[in-house]
């Protein structure tokens, strides 16, 4: 009979620009990659498909427990971009309780869109929020990296495996010139 394992993460910490910002932050939204897909249909073929066409923009978003000068200072910095650190204890229990914590670590670079929304009710604490475009996302668990993403670099890492390493050698950005490469082959009449 196999053993079910149930893991739960019921609580996390940001940290900007080292900053801890604990008890700060009530809800955090983190992105995970979500393609771009592009429809091709075509005669002789039953059906539609969509194959991949890039990725989405990330967001992020960070609802305040409060009102705190420090990210409102942060916020309000729309053009420079914040070093994100967001750590969690994911907890793994079986029928014999809890068997194991690992560490989960979310780390990003991101620029705030806005200054947040303030919002206020009779006899309850004010809380703002803001969003955040995010460049460059890096996830772990248990010290083992799930993927790793850069918008501006054409990386993307899933599982230990660059992604996007043809990619980016196909459009010239692997370091060596792809110009020189084609030139080549048109040479040699390989084109």
């Amino acid at each position: 009979m196999t053993n079910i394992a149930v893991n739960r993460i019921s609580n996390a910490n940001v940290y900007i620009d080292g900053a801890n910002l604990m008890g700060r932050a009530e809800e955090l939204e983190l992105p995970l990659l979500k393609s771009k897909r592009a429809p091709h249909k075509g005669l002789g073929m039953a059906g539609t498909a969509s194959f991949w066409d890039g990725f989405d923009e990330l967001k992020a978003k960070i609802k305040w427990a409060s009102v705190y000068a420090e990210a409102f200072m942060l916020s309000a910095d729309h053009l420079g971009a914040h070093q994100f650190q967001v750590l969690g204890d994911l907890m793994v229990y079986q029928a014999a309780g809890l068997v194991q914590e690992l560490p989960l670590v979310y780390l990003m670079t991101a620029s705030f869109e806005d200054s947040g929304k303030l919002g206020f009710k009779q006899h309850e604490n004010a809380s703002a929020e803001t969003e955040l475009t995010v460049y460059h996302s890096e996830l772990y668990v248990g010290g083992q990296q799930i993927h790793m993403y850069d918008v501006m670099s054409n990386q993307y890492i899933a599982g230990g495996q660059d992604m996007l390493a043809n990619f980016r050698a196909n459009l010239g950005g692997s370091g060596a010139p792809a110009i020189q490469g084609v030139l080549g082959a048109l040479s040699g009449g390989q084109l």
